[in-house]
């Protein structure tokens, strides 16, 4: 193992146990058919919510909503999240979801609601906001990015549309 990747591995160890934050650098729209829940079980992976900035006044409403997903499977955890965010915040506003270990760039406009969410060990950063452009630099696939809203996609960029 490289030197770098063991400092890195080390870090997000550390904040794992620590409850640290990590830092924000760190989303294809649902389909309308929502994959059977995967059975809850003991080793469901934990989930924890930090909003940090909250302009629609449903960041606990939404933070819960995430919290109540009971999933061992990775995929489904970030479809269902997407989901609930976007239902919770009253089905207006466009949500992202994007892995914050992958590189990302956010222009995002009319920000309503930011929050950190972590699955088991991974970081996801999750964005409510009426319009502007995301882009994944990384892998895509539903284990590291979900979006939900009015939208156009050509690969990693996705342009967000206002709803009204």
């Amino acid at each position: 193992m490289r030197r770098s990747t063991t400092l890195a591995a080390l870090a997000l160890t550390s904040a794992a146990v620590l409850g640290g934050a990590l830092p924000a650098q760190a989303a294809e729209r649902p389909t309308s058919a929502v994959p059977a829940p995967a059975s809850a079980s003991a080793s469901a992976k934990g989930v924890s919510v930090k909003v940090s900035m909250d302009q629609l006044g449903a960041g606990n409403r939404i933070a819960d909503a995430i919290r109540s997903i009971k999933t061992d499977d990775r995929g489904h955890f970030v479809r269902e999240a997407v989901n609930k965010a976007f239902d919770a915040a009253g089905g207006r506003h466009n949500v992202m979801l994007m892995n914050l270990s992958q590189g990302y760039q956010e222009r995002l406009h009319g920000k309503r609601l930011y929050a950190n969410v972590q699955w088991g060990n991974i970081y996801y950063g999750l964005w409510i906001a009426e319009s502007g452009r995301f882009t994944n630099q990384g892998d895509g696939g539903w284990i590291n990015w979900g979006f939900k809203g009015w939208f156009d996609r050509d690969g990693g960029h996705v342009t967000f549309r206002r709803s009204w």
